[in-house]
């Protein structure tokens, strides 16, 4: 075997095994997360139109008169990818929302709380994403969001994952030429000197010069790839942005709390920008004073005047607490974008429409606060923070 062949042959499969775990962590990060969002798509649509017909005495009478229809119809629209919606009882009647042709799905039984049930094909075998809530009458929401975005993005990412191993297999290829042409040349220069000095018959000088450096330099070669190895399995994988998600889960955590027999729940989400900060302080006569704002400036600028502010405020009395939010603006740069003082019923979100939080808080009066924010964390996702009061 030629030394070119040793060097391409150690050379190929590292390149290749490293090509193939990038890519494959590559398209599974970027599938899981596309499927994520087409999954909370269709969640969100059927839990809010479950909610409307919850509150409703006849479901079916009230969602199928023609007005609630054309503005179910247009906010429908505005989903990417919706094409189905329909309210439908196991066994009964099925009420379509949209006007595309609906498709009773076999085997759906009323679930007991809102869930994606699984992925389906439509007429076409385009993959969809079906999601179902219940209505509180014994029936169901079900929306189904088409997938084929997804598969169009998946099947990009394999054909860059093929080119990225092809790629890597001929740079494996060509580096192990050049290198073995230079190796090759010392062997052939060395081979020279000794055959010129020791005789063409001396075959103890040849042969083991040439094991000896061959075996130096692939143990060379196999010492420097396991420290490279080890350096990057000590390195840290994510870099700045896990960074600051890990800081603001230590320094900005959510708040579970009930003071004078009112509950607080404020949840940051994981699409909160770095500079997002919330603080909430009891007020003496009931009820809690909170406040939501965001700090500009690059990432770990904004977390550590977030992290100030939020200090300073929160080590104040609730009766200074609007001097003090002022004071942190002017310090630290803060907008604050929502302020609440002696709030005993209410919900918030640093970046949503603040009537479309408010809505659905008053749509679900026997909500506690956890379960208030919980809800507003999945239909607000990039709300950035949100928060809510309850009476215990």
């Amino acid at each position: 075997m030629s030394v070119r062949t040793v060097i391409i042959l150690l050379a190929l499969p590292l390149f290749l095994f490293l090509a193939g775990i990038n890519s494959a962590l590559l398209y599974r990060q970027e599938t899981s997360h596309m499927e994520a969002g087409l999954r909370g798509e269709a969640l969100a649509a059927a839990v809010t139109v479950a909610e409307f017909a919850r509150q409703a005495d006849d479901p079916f009478a009230e969602l199928g008169e023609t007005g609630r229809r054309a503005a179910l119809r247009d906010a429908a629209h505005k989903i990417p990818g919706l094409v189905s919606l329909y309210l439908v009882r196991p066994g009964g009647p099925l009420l379509n929302l949209l006007d595309t042709p609906a498709v009773a799905r076999k085997g759906l039984v009323l679930p007991a709380k809102a869930h994606v049930v699984r992925d389906w094909v439509d007429a076409e075998g385009d993959p969809l994403v079906t999601a179902i809530a219940p209505d509180g009458h014994g029936a169901m929401v079900v929306a189904e969001i088409s997938a084929e975005p997804l598969a169009r993005r998946a099947f990009h990412l394999k054909r860059l994952s093929a080119a990225l191993i092809a790629g890597s297999a001929a740079l494996a290829v060509l580096l192990g030429l050049i290198v073995a042409r230079r190796v090759g040349r010392a062997f052939n220069r060395t081979r020279a000197i000794i055959e010129t000095r020791a005789g063409a018959d001396d075959d103890r000088a040849l042969g083991i010069r040439e094991v000896r450096d061959l075996a130096d330099a692939i143990g060379l070669l196999d010492k420097s790839v396991a420290s490279e190895l080890e350096r990057l399995a000590q390195r840290p994988g994510g870099g700045v942005a896990d960074g600051i998600a890990a800081l603001r889960e230590r320094h900005l955590p959510g708040i579970e709390r009930t003071e004078g027999g009112v509950a607080l729940s404020i949840r940051p989400l994981p699409e909160a920008p770095a500079g997002a900060v919330h603080v909430a302080l009891p007020c003496p006569d009931g009820g809690w004073a909170i406040a939501l704002g965001v700090a500009d400036g690059e990432p770990a600028e904004a977390l550590a005047a977030a992290i100030a502010a939020r200090d300073h405020v929160a080590a104040g009395p609730a009766s200074a607490f609007r001097d003090r939010l002022e004071l942190a603006a002017q310090a630290f740069g803060i907008d604050w974008r929502v302020i609440a003082t002696d709030a005993t019923d209410g919900a918030f979100a640093l970046a949503a429409d603040a009537a479309a939080i408010d809505a659905y808080r008053r749509l679900n009066p026997g909500l506690s606060a956890e379960a208030l924010a919980a809800d507003l964390a999945i239909l607000f996702a990039e709300s950035g923070i949100v928060a809510a009061v309850r009476p215990v």
